[in-house]
């Protein structure tokens, strides 16, 4: 253990000297991207979340469309427009002085693209809005082994033009007794840092519905397009809380595995990295409270304390696993940037980052192990 501490304390040392190391980076690009936990790094495009409100009534009539279809289908969005927007501007003139002036705003259309999963629910979602506003689809009658029959039914027959009242008294069309929207409304939200930003389209309607295109030689997978427009639109933000929002979010089919990066699933080879061996026991992680971490354990009851236990567990074990080549870059990490850097964790090819080792032994703790003994 003395060697250790000794490697550690001569790679601060070292950074004193030469606080670039052998390679230096892009400063202004470091500073901008990745300082205080990469706030203005740019977004990716796949962090995001789509809820649809559906109204009950039309809901109701599709049996087997329940809430927890609803949820899936919010997981099925393949791809998403955000919201758009043009603004109408006018020049007038002032003494001879342009000014402009605006006139209008309009919400242009978004496109929404689902996988055709084999279940059908994306179809489904198709066929509830077609039912429920348009009164042509709901005449299909069925043969007797239950299926859709191929004879055309008496409400579409041509020749009930010349017959009497009876024949001609059926619906078609918008006169389908829907006053009630379809959609209550349709949130969009874009997630960055355990934060989102939801986009609420009110009012959408479906202006144009499109399947795919099907061809034998073709490996692709099938989707869904989807064309809407909206009356407006409200903007709101909040942090990331799975079953809250985003609507849907963390719930069904996500894997609640602990990472191999944290305590809890097995932790790294680090002192203050991401899953060291102290990274979260005094806040380093940015929390609220220095002993956060022991006070969310005694708040949460049993459930918990037991992952308490399997990450105090880990830690004392990858306390044994600690090497000098280790403790001399957090040495050098700490002189450069102090725990708040050191604590970002690894991530390839940024400055002010420790790269941790997973502890990939067999000697991590599980739940399983610390009911038996360790």
């Amino acid at each position: 253990m003395a060697s250790l501490i000794k490697g550690f304390l001569d790679s601060v040392f070292k950074g004193t000297l030469n606080p670039k190391g052998n390679l230096a980076d892009y400063q202004h690009a470091a500073r901008m991207f990745v300082d205080d936990s990469f706030r203005l790094a740019p977004k990716q495009k796949f962090l995001y979340h789509v809820s649809f409100n559906i109204n009950d009534k039309a809901v109701a009539s599709l049996p087997n469309f329940n809430a927890t279809v609803t949820e899936e289908l919010n997981m099925l969005v393949k791809s998403v427009d955000l919201p758009k927007y043009s603004i109408q501007t006018t020049t007038k003139q002032q003494y001879n002085k342009k000014r402009k002036l605006q006139t209008r705003i309009d919400y242009d259309p978004i496109t929404i693209v689902f996988h055709d999963d084999n279940y059908g629910i994306t179809t489904a979602l198709w066929q509830l809005y077609y039912q429920y506003y348009f009164r042509d689809g709901t005449y299909r009658t069925k043969d007797g082994s239950g299926n859709v029959s191929s004879t055309v039914p008496r409400q579409y027959s041509r020749g009930n033009f010349y017959n009497d009242e009876e024949f001609n008294k059926y619906r078609y069309g918008l006169d389908n007794d829907s006053a009630l929207p379809f959609f209550n409304s349709i949130q969009i939200f874009q997630m960055a840092r355990k934060r989102y930003t939801c986009y609420t389209l009110v009012n959408p309607l479906i202006t144009a519905w499109q399947g795919d295109t099907l061809a034998y030689g073709n490996n692709d997978t099938a989707a869904n397009q989807m064309t809407i427009e909206y009356e407006t639109v409200f903007m709101s933000r909040g942090p990331v809380q799975a079953g809250i929002a985003p609507k849907g979010f963390g719930g069904r089919h996500y894997d609640r595995s602990p990472s191999p990066l944290s305590l809890a699933g097995g932790g790294t080879t680090s002192v203050f990295g991401t899953g060291g061996v102290l990274s979260d026991l005094f806040g380093f992680k940015g929390s609220n409270s220095p002993f956060s971490d022991i006070e969310g354990a005694n708040k949460s009851g049993g459930g918990s304390l037991l992952k308490r236990a399997i990450q105090t567990a880990n830690r004392f074990r990858n306390l044994k696993n600690l090497n000098k080549e280790g403790l001399r870059q957090e040495g050098l990490q700490i002189l450069r940037g102090g725990l708040e850097s050191v604590s970002r964790g690894g991530v390839s090819g940024l400055v002010n980052t420790v790269f941790p080792k997973t502890n990939t032994g067999t000697n991590n703790v599980t739940a399983a192990q610390l009911k038996k003994g360790l």
